[in-house]
């Protein structure tokens, strides 16, 4: 009698596993990179597996320079999205480590307008325009407040291949146009907080 109960209550048992560990999620939220740039997450699969879709609005900036009798004007915008996937660890009730990995576009464009007051008057404007694909590294944690949010951390080594071009012209010479490539690699503005609703 007792093989007998354990050979219908383990099959049971082991379905019930199975599904707590497939059990669906789906997440949204906000998320920061440093002060100026912020975007949006989601992310959707178990709660052990999940997908990764963001995105970060770099808010950019706009600065005036004024020295003797030249004043500039210099701005900057751009974003950046991934597409990736991540794994979770239970270390205790509200703490899960996070690891995986994120494919990742970034566009970026700077522009400097010089206004030159003085007897030369060569104004001129530069532009810069990038853009490219990449990818990140994701290692961090989540904490859950609750059965609802969860505050996340996540350090993101990247490496990045970038192309665009840049352009120069002034009231003097014609303008000039050369190409731009490159790579980038490490950890700058690599860590990423994300406040997020589970649903």
């Amino acid at each position: 009698m007792k093989k007998l109960l354990l050979v219908f209550i383990l099959p049971l048992a082991s379905l019930t596993l199975y599904a707590q560990e497939a059990s669906k999620q789906r997440e949204v939220g906000l998320t920061f990179r440093s002060l100026d740039s912020f975007g949006m997450t989601f992310r959707t699969g178990t709660t052990r597996a999940l997908w990764r879709f963001n995105t970060v609005f770099l808010s950019g900036n706009k600065e005036t320079f004024s020295a003797d009798s030249v004043d500039s004007e210099a701005s900057s915008s751009g974003f950046n999205l991934s597409i990736g996937r991540e794994f979770r660890k239970p270390v205790n009730e509200n703490l899960t480590l996070r690891f995986g990995a994120d494919v990742t576009f970034r566009y970026s464009k700077y522009r400097n307008q010089t206004n030159d007051k003085s007897i030369v008057n060569d104004d001129y404007i530069s532009e810069r325009t990038t853009y490219g694909p990449g990818i990140e590294l994701v290692f961090g944690l989540n904490y859950a407040l609750g059965k609802n949010f969860i505050i996340g951390a996540e350090l993101l080594p990247s490496f990045q291949y970038h192309t665009g071009k840049s352009t120069t012209s002034s009231l003097y010479y014609e303008k000039t146009e050369s190409d731009i490539s490159g790579f980038s690699y490490g950890l700058t503005n690599a860590v990423m907080l994300s406040l997020v609703y589970v649903f």
